[in-house]
């Protein structure tokens, strides 16, 4: 029974539940902000929290996060079809290795904390230093279970299990919940962080489920000479190296905010996860659904089945990241009321967070291709060329935030972000073309041209709703939203986006599952 819930084998219909799962999970999300906005507003409380983040994500991107899953599928996938013991083996050994590795040093920081979160947040008040040392010893236990975790989902996807894999965000997102409406009485703030201890729980234990349905037994093994873990090892280098990176940007982002107008982290922090919903949903769904089938292409060196599937998969993205785009600027400060203001969430922290947001929106279309393009060349193996072109990305987004954040405020931060990462996609684009020799750029140019009109025609619709129509303001914007995604589809549906019979054969699949 449980094998029937978490098995999907297609890259179609795979999307599609990491599509329906990223919209759970996100929802969750934005009910966690509302709920930590209304608890503890955008002030000192919610930046001391943001902040005691930084140490257990550096230490998790450090040496797991996402330079597992880049490393380990193509190895694993290969050795899975050559030999189940010695995959097994190869992935007992990476996750024993991750657990032993991350809980020692998770024992130090533990200790040495009280020194260095002082040195780290200098400017900050003394009483500030408190909170975040707490938090963030509460929060050393999170990168232990995200390690087990992402490796069981990296296992998960190379079996082209995907529910699993993305339901655990939204159990991480139902953890903080629980935590602060439960707990914040007795515990204040301190109760967001021991919600996310509670989320990482959740977020392992689903996919310890999903783990059951599968052939797959854990032993703990440590066979570090294993030619298959060490090539993991070297491959999660670059890797590590891009998302050590991203935290270094995110640790001075947070400095930096921590130096302007009070709610700045926060500020900049709730509109981060207002864009990352977007580029979740369609960026990231979309390429990892389509990452295990790229890597058997690679694998059988199919480059027309390559570009075929990637070109695809890059449609899909814009056709939905493009109308996502212009509808959130349309909206921006819409949504920013409808999901935070209330409670300690005042008009101040309203202005603030949907100025950040404004800027932050329009990278949503860039940072969903980069997830896919930096995938194209992880399928091959290579992680070094990613790496490079981060690398640049987040020295550009370090160096223009450091320059302007004092001469326009908070929205440098964003807008530096843009910069940044349009320089990574163009170099991305620029080196991945002869992995992708078969792609038809002028199919491209067609369905943006197709995208941008049906686009500008529901901008219209949005823009010009409040002219015509008077009625509460939550039923104002969810008639503007409704009615503009309608338009939009009929536009589509006119030019025959394949995008759209591409959902409804999914929709009639899962209906009718014999069929599929």
């Amino acid at each position: 029974m449980l094998s029937k819930i978490f098995r999907s084998q297609k890259s179609g219909q795979a999307a599609f539940l990491l599509m329906l799962a990223s919209l759970l999970s996100y929802s969750a999300g934005l009910f966690r902000d509302r709920v930590l906005s209304h608890t503890f507003g955008a002030t000192y409380l919610t930046d001391a929290y943001n902040a005691s983040f930084l140490i257990p994500d550096f230490l998790f991107n450090l040496f797991i996060a996402g330079a597992l899953s880049v490393a380990f599928i193509p190895i694993f996938t290969s050795y899975l079809k050559k030999d189940q013991k010695e995959a097994e083996e190869v992935a007992n050994t990476v996750i024993t290795f991750g657990t032993l590795l991350l809980g020692i040093i998770g024992i130090i920081f533990f200790v040495i904390a009280p020194y260095i979160i002082p040195a780290i947040f200098s400017s900050t008040p003394a009483e500030d230093h408190t909170l975040i040392i707490t938090m963030t010893r509460i929060l050393l236990l999170s990168p232990i279970l995200f390690a087990i975790s992402n490796a069981l989902g990296s296992i998960l996807i190379t079996h082209k299990h995907f529910l699993a894999y993305a339901l655990s965000g939204f159990l991480y997102n139902m953890g903080i919940i629980l935590g602060i409406i439960i707990l914040h009485n007795q515990l204040g703030i301190y109760s967001a962080a021991v919600g996310a201890i509670i989320g990482a729980f959740f977020h392992l234990s689903i996919r310890l489920l999903n783990i059951l349905t599968i052939k797959y037994k854990f032993r703990p093994t440590l066979s570090l000479k294993h030619k298959g873990v060490r090539k993991i090892f070297w491959l999660m280098i670059p890797k590590t190296v891009s998302l050590v990176s991203w935290q270094a940007m995110l640790i001075v982002y947070t400095l930096v905010a921590y130096t302007l107008t009070e709610g700045s982290v926060a500020a900049f922090n709730y509109a981060r996860n207002l864009q990352s919903f977007p580029v979740s949903l369609f960026g990231i769904a979309f390429a990892t659904a389509i990452f295990p089938f790229l890597s058997e292409d690679a694998h059988n060196n199919a480059i027309r089945k390559f570009s075929e599937d990637f070109q695809i998969t890059l449609e899909k993205i814009l056709f939905f990241a493009i109308p996502a785009t212009i509808g959130m600027l349309l909206l921006n400060r819409e949504i920013i009321e409808i999901i935070l203001k209330g409670g300690a969430f005042d008009e101040s922290a309203v202005n603030l967070t949907s100025s950040v947001l404004f800027f932050f929106i329009l990278s949503i279309p860039i940072e969903g291709m980069v997830h896919l393009f930096a995938r194209g060349y992880y399928a091959y193996k290579n992680t070094i060329i990613p790496m490079f072109f981060a690398l640049i990305g987040y020295g550009i987004n370090i160096g223009l935030a450091v320059l302007f954040a004092k001469i326009i405020g908070v929205i440098a931060l964003p807008i530096a972000f843009l910069i940044g990462t349009s320089v990574q996609l163009i170099l991305l684009t620029l080196f991945i073309t002869k992995k992708i020799s078969y792609f038809n750029a002028k199919n491209l140019l067609v369905k943006i041209l197709k995208i941008g009109f049906a686009t500008a025609l529901m901008a219209i619709t949005v823009f010009i709703i409040p002219q015509f129509l008077s009625t509460s303001f939550l039923t104002l914007q969810l008639i503007r939203i409704i009615v503009g995604a309608g338009i939009y589809l009929l536009i589509t549906y006119i030019f025959r986006c394949p995008e759209l019979k591409f959902f409804s054969d999914l929709l009639s699949k899962l209906k009718n599952p014999r069929r599929a």
